[in-house]
């Protein structure tokens, strides 16, 4: 790393937080001013605030732009998200044992409700918003790429149909005569739902991986760690008897009924109501961070760990992804692609593991068995939001030199190669530095299905 870079990057650690792999102080000290992170993959798009992006190398053009996003902001999944935390908050109610800001928060978790009822799981115009911006943005970033036709692939989910539509509509805003393909077949799932959506994980990996994420020791230690931590300055606020609010109001144990709690509340900025005030005053930035260490422990565990070797046979089924993206970039070079950019809409559970997998930098999670250490080693608030992408672009001098650059949530990415012009990379190394990445977790994976025959 030059020294510049280095420089750079701890300005942008000092002025924007949580952008690499940082300490326990550090995180805090986040936190504080952005409650809403704890929540990893609740925080709205963009997580934080965009700037113009540098400007390409002299003589460099852009000619081809491909992105891999989630779907925008959502409702929840189900109504038990806000409902179990308002039925401990109701039990309290009758039992007579809340305090004035326990009283608050039942009655701001009971205006929640309605709100979301009959929506759930679906986009929210917030959703639609994001990924309308996303695309006006990078019409304006990368005009010289838009000319021709756009690929667009789906997932079968709603939302993110709804967020490819958003997108490409973005796109037509700017430009009506470009062409716009957009598919959301099954038979094309593995290319944007790799893992679960590839039919050629075998069943034996399946169980492997199935059991990791069931049963594996980090599913062990985590309610023993939970249970341990101390939530006395919440309970405090909320309720009059600590004891009967835990064991009498269906919580089960006091971190659960925090966690739930500032989940609900949290959330609900993804369908425009605004919480932060009343989460900065309910919980401490201690209790935040227990809570972003259990969202980032979940995710150290299932879709981003490397060292793991479990965890790396998951990622080594990313190949349909990865294998597509380069293969349509190289595509591009060649003069074989016949569209100028190719899109991808997805879900946080396949964005996670294809920035581990692609090795940027702040991305690659190191397993570890301690909560702490897990805790340090990346910052998924920022990786993976609501509407998370990650963008590929490609340029071209007259003399046919070809750089990449990629960039995630709207922000240059980089990788640990040397390279002067970073975060403008060569394209053969950029190539290779992602297949040396996936040839790694392959031999992972030979290793893990190797042993379990033995």
């Amino acid at each position: 790393m030059t020294t510049k870079r280095f420089f750079l990057l701890l300005v942008a650690l000092a002025s924007t937080a949580l952008v690499v792999a940082q300490s326990p102080e550090a995180i805090r000290e986040s936190l504080s001013q952005n409650p809403h992170f704890a929540y990893t993959v609740a925080v709205t798009y963009p997580p934080l605030p965009l700037e113009d992006i540098a400007p390409a190398p002299e003589g460099f053009e852009p000619f081809y732009f491909t992105i891999t996003g989630r779907h925008g902001s959502r409702f929840p999944m189900s109504e038990n998200e806000v409902k179990t935390s308002l039925g401990i908050f109701n039990k309290a109610h009758e039992l007579g044992i809340l305090t004035e800001m326990g009283e608050r928060v039942r009655t701001r978790l009971g205006e929640l409700l309605p709100i979301q009822e009959g929506r759930y799981h679906e986009l929210t115009p917030l959703g639609y918003s994001q990924w309308l911006g996303i695309a006006n943005r990078a019409y304006k970033n990368f005009a010289p790429v838009f000319e021709g036709a756009v690929e667009a692939k789906s997932s079968t989910s709603k939302r993110c149909i709804f967020s490819m539509a958003a997108f490409n509509q973005g796109l037509k805003e700017c430009n009506p005569r470009l062409g716009v393909e957009q598919s959301a077949k099954v038979i094309e799932q593995p290319i944007v739902r790799p893992l679960y959506g590839d039919p050629s994980m075998p069943q034996e990996a399946k169980d492997i991986i199935s059991h990791h994420r069931e049963h594996g020791k980090w599913r062990v230690d985590r309610p023993v760690w939970e249970r341990s931590i101390d939530c006395s300055a919440f309970l405090a606020k909320v309720t009059t008897d600590a004891e009967r609010f835990v064991k009498e109001c269906g919580g089960k144990y006091a971190f659960r009924i925090l966690r739930y709690t500032y989940k609900a509340l949290s959330f609900s900025e993804n369908y425009g109501e605004r919480n932060r005030e009343l989460v900065k005053s309910l919980f401490s930035v201690e209790e935040l961070y227990h809570v972003y260490q259990y969202q980032t422990i979940f995710w150290l565990n299932t879709g981003m760990g490397r060292g793991n070797e479990i965890v790396e046979t998951l990622l080594s089924y990313m190949h349909p992804m990865i294998d597509d993206i380069l293969g349509k970039a190289q595509a591009a070079i060649e003069g074989k692609n016949p569209h100028c950019a190719n899109l991808r809409f997805t879900h946080d559970t396949y964005i996670s593991p294809l920035l581990s997998v692609m090795g940027y930098e702040g991305c690659v999670p190191r397993h570890s068995d301690n909560f702490e250490q897990a805790t340090t080693g990346m910052n998924h608030a920022t990786l993976v939001p609501m509407a998370a992408n990650l963008q590929i672009v490609l340029y071209r001098n007259k003399s046919g030199e070809v750089y990449v650059r990629s960039l995630i949530n709207e922000r240059d990415a980089y990788i640990p190669v040397e390279c002067k012009s970073a975060p403008f990379y060569p394209w053969s190394d950029f190539r290779a530095y992602v297949e040396g990445q996936m040839k790694a977790l392959d031999a992972s994976r030979e290793r893990v299905l190797k042993s379990r025959k033995q």
